[in-house]
């Protein structure tokens, strides 16, 4: 008998998790594994390619002067006015950009500044330099990441995380009466942009 009850007592006695258990602990791995993979698909490699503006070389063509004001009125009209999931875009000392994102179920705000310099041909890259979401520390790959998976950007903004860059095609800009811009001159300091216009060439 003495022995037996020592033999029982050095048994583990294995108990059957409850089945909530496997269920909670199924659920955060599809949310991690989901999580990544979106991260994984917002953060990948994105090609840019400074694209030719099909303006007609003729007389036509015409030079546009404006102001921070006026671009950001024109800022408003092609960008903030579209299905922008709540950003919004604002020059002042930099380029800004606002919006708000969700970590972990918790929403945030923030603010980026970022430079816009003019490549070769005409298009305008904007390189983030900065970013402000409160009490919070976030690289800004991160939200970028987040905001080119959330953000319904138009045809001819393309958002690169991995450069922390937005680049803007302006040979994909919609055709206004016939007419298509590049851009000739991106002066923030001093208040000056100038576009170039002139009738669209629809040869390919």
């Amino acid at each position: 008998m003495a022995d037996q009850t020592i033999a029982r007592s050095n048994k583990i006695v294995k108990k059957k998790k409850p089945i909530w258990f496997w269920l909670f602990w199924g659920l955060i791995s599809i949310l991690l594994v989901g999580g990544i993979w979106l991260f994984n698909e917002a953060s990948g490699p994105v090609k840019i390619k400074d694209n030719v503006s099909k303006i007609s070389k003729s007389d036509a063509t015409f030079d546009v002067s404006l102001n921070k004001k006026q671009i950001n009125a024109l800022v408003a009209h092609y960008l903030n006015d579209t299905d922008n999931s709540g950003y919004t875009f604002k020059i002042g000392d930099d380029v800004m950009m606002y919006g708000s994102a969700k970590l972990l179920g918790q929403k945030f705000n923030f603010g980026m500044a970022l430079d816009a310099k003019l490549t070769p041909n005409g298009n305008i890259v904007m390189q983030a330099k900065s970013l402000a979401i409160g009490n919070l520390s976030l690289p800004i790959k991160t939200v970028m990441s987040y905001v080119r998976s959330s953000y319904d950007a138009p045809e001819y903004v393309t958002i690169v995380p991995k450069k922390k860059q937005i680049f803007i095609d302006m040979s994909k800009l919609p055709t206004t009466q016939g007419i298509k811009f590049k851009a000739k001159v991106i002066n923030i300091k001093a208040d000056q942009f100038v576009f170039q216009g002139g009738l669209a060439n629809e040869k390919k």
